[in-house]
């Protein structure tokens, strides 16, 4: 059996992924005379795909796992251990761990393939083997596996249309905030609105470079208006 890990979003050489929402990671298990399977269905890296080519093809991948597991890093969660000094890829590694451990449980895994979210790849793969000991299973760990090796390409399509209906969940309390990227204008200005009548709400990552620099904006620009309203008066 194989175990492929991916998250919704992973890409080593940019920056991390959303400023608002959960990040999701998701492990799928199956045997290697299914992997052909997946290929039928068009699975690739879930970021070459629409999202409703995602949706189109999520149930397929349900059927020929063996096994799926889906792990959540709410916004709360990775703020807390940032302000602990864990940092986003290290949240990440135990989420991955746990993904290792519960598939084991159902199934003898032998090799498992993890979309690696840490630029260094050397001290990544030290971490997990120090952290992952299953006697003989072989652990890759990659850059770009969720593009590679089907089996991470298949767990990254169910890890983001995990995140994609959690995200239309929380817009029906929240209103549009867009993709929730930082490189999504819709999503900077429900910040900056939000920002403006109030505190943001617990569903923003708040250690975010984006939202440090949204505040300091906002500050610049409070203390603009009242020195003009002072040198009037």
């Amino acid at each position: 059996m194989k175990l492929g890990v991916g998250a919704e979003f992973s890409d080593s050489r940019l920056p991390k992924g959303a400023v608002i929402g959960p990040l999701v990671v998701c492990g799928a298990v199956f045997d290697e005379n299914d992997l052909p399977k997946l290929k039928e269905l068009g699975v690739k890296d879930s970021k070459l795909l629409s999202p409703t080519q995602r949706e189109r093809m999520r149930d397929g991948i349900e059927k020929i796992a063996k096994v799926f597991i889906i792990e959540k890093l709410q916004p709360w969660d990775i703020d807390m251990g940032r302000g602990d000094g864990v940092n986003l890829n290290r949240l990440e590694v135990l989420k991955f761990i746990n993904i290792v451990n519960k598939a084991f449980e159902k199934f003898t895994i032998d090799k498992v393939v993890i979309d690696a979210p840490d630029p260094n790849l050397p001290k990544f793969n030290l971490m997990l083997s120090n952290l992952i000991k299953r006697g003989n299973l072989k652990i890759i760990a990659e850059h770009r596996a969720d593009l590679n090796h089907i089996e991470c390409s298949a767990a990254s399509v169910l890890a983001k249309t995990t995140r994609d209906a959690d995200i239309e969940i929380l817009k029906t309390k929240y209103g549009d905030f867009g993709a929730g990227y930082p490189s999504d204008p819709k999503c900077i200005e429900w910040l900056k609105n939000r920002l403006e009548v109030g505190k943001l709400p617990d569903i923003v990552r708040h250690s975010w470079d984006t939202i440090s620099n949204l505040k300091d904006k906002k500050l610049q620009n409070d203390l603009k208006k009242f020195f003009s309203v002072v040198k009037e008066v």
